[in-house]
């Protein structure tokens, strides 16, 4: 009884407490609202996995996966303020991965999160979110939403397996390895993240970022025997254009900029680093009548690495052609993707995509001694029929040819290579819908 009576007495304060809090802000014009996307795949992987001895070992494997899998609460209130005749709005986001049966118990909000203000100067907000160098442009060129093994993500961003850059990735100067590895990629979701996104200027949008600098003034010891202080930064922007033509016709191109200030600086002891990315692309949809269409999109990358004064060995670890001794680093690479999508018009449809990275471009003050045949090319193929309810059942076919040094793997989450030189297979039945 007097457990009931304590819960019933809390219960009474906390809605004391709702009612004072809500009389002071005010929520009643919110709007929530509950989504989730479910992607599952039945997979049964193929890797040549090539042992750093040289002995190849074959593996396959069944597994299940729900990839991008997430739920959703988000909500936006009327300030009561306008400009430009547009209200201005308080805008919330918590969305979050569901790992099931992993047994991870990640944070709340670890997918795209913000707290934000918009109106007809568009939106800007902070919080933990897709950044602009691949957000800007993967739902256009990735037919599959860069949300399975057959992402773009295999061979772009990234200049070798197992740098996809989780959730609230930040530089750290005692990460662990693996950790390192993927701080420094691309494809990011980055928590402590500033953004402005414009509002539509006649088809044209662009956004810009950057994170809050709360790693400002680390100190590392390099190889020089002095001590760097580092305020790493991220710097990013995105700019596109659509426009439908008047045959029915429609054309998309985009242009995405990247910038890791300091970034690896923190996590591999430099003196200073600064990584680079550029992405050009671009659409092409026609419409051939009857609910049939057909597009074409490509996108081609380059990504740099300048890094000086690194710790010994680090270099090695991350671009595994550097020699332990190598101190700097630099290191750029082009790669370019074709992809295409063509519906029938009747619920069925066919996409693919095709990707070939080039070979490193690599100096290091102790030789790159095996930038050559780093080089990889990636190529899947899927099937599809979508009811007329919106559920995706498809077959898809993700194949990575890694040359003698390079180190690939497929998409959004690895088939399982971890040596240079082995291929990697996935064929995949999947499942997909919107709640």
């Amino acid at each position: 009884m007097k457990i009931k009576l304590l819960g019933t007495a809390l219960a009474l304060g906390l809605a004391s407490t709702a009612v004072t809090a809500g009389g002071t802000i005010g929520n009643g014009a919110s709007d929530w609202q509950i989504y989730s996307w479910q992607n599952w795949t039945y997979e049964f992987s193929d890797v040549d996995n090539i042992s750093p001895t040289g002995k190849s070992r074959h593996r396959k494997q069944q597994r299940i996966r729900n990839n991008a899998a997430h739920i959703g609460f988000k909500s936006s209130i009327d300030t009561g303020l306008s400009m430009g005749g547009q209200a201005v709005k308080t805008n919330f986001q918590c969305e979050q991965f569901m790992n099931f049966g992993s047994g991870d118990g990640g944070d709340w909000c670890d997918r795209n999160s913000k707290i934000s203000i918009s109106g007809a100067f568009g939106e800007v907000m902070w919080g933990n979110w897709l950044t602009p160098y691949n957000e800007v442009v993967a739902g256009w060129i990735d037919p599959y939403w860069d949300a399975d093994f057959t992402s773009h993500t295999a061979l772009m961003g990234t200049i070798n397996s197992g740098d996809y850059a989780s959730p609230g990735t930040n530089p750290s100067s005692d990460a662990p390895a693996a950790g390192k590895i993927v701080n420094n990629g691309f494809n990011k979701r980055q928590s402590g993240l500033v953004q402005y996104w414009s509002p539509d200027l006649g088809g044209l949008h662009f956004r810009v970022a950057t994170t809050a600098g709360d790693q400002g003034d680390t100190d590392v010891a390099t190889s020089t025997g002095n001590t760097s202080t580092h305020d790493p930064r991220l710097w990013e922007a995105g700019i596109s254009y659509t426009t439908d033509l008047t045959s029915g016709d429609n054309v998309w191109m985009a242009a995405t900029f990247s910038r890791h200030d300091d970034w690896a600086a923190v996590d591999y002891s430099c003196s200073d680093s600064e990584d680079t990315g550029y992405r050009l692309a671009g659409k092409f949809t026609h419409q051939w009548g009857g609910g049939s269409s057909t597009a074409i999109a490509a996108m081609w990358e380059n990504i740099e690495y300048e890094w000086d004064d690194c710790a010994k060995g680090g270099i090695a670890s991350f671009v595994s052609v550097g020699l332990d001794k190598a101190t700097n680093l630099k290191l750029n690479k082009d790669t370019w993707l074709a992809s295409f999508t063509h519906g029938f018009g009747n619920g069925w449809d066919i996409r693919g995509t095709y990707m070939d990275s080039g070979e490193f471009d690599c100096s290091t003050s102790g030789g790159c001694s095996t930038k050559d045949h780093t080089d990889a090319t990636s190529y899947n193929l899927g099937f599809g029929y979508t009811t007329p309810g919106g559920t995706m059942y498809a077959l898809k076919y993700a194949h990575v040819n890694n040359e003698t040094n390079a180190r690939y793997d497929t998409g959004f989450y690895n088939a399982g290579v971890t040596a240079k030189g082995g291929d990697s297979s996935v064929l995949g039945v999947s499942i997909t819908a919107g709640f």
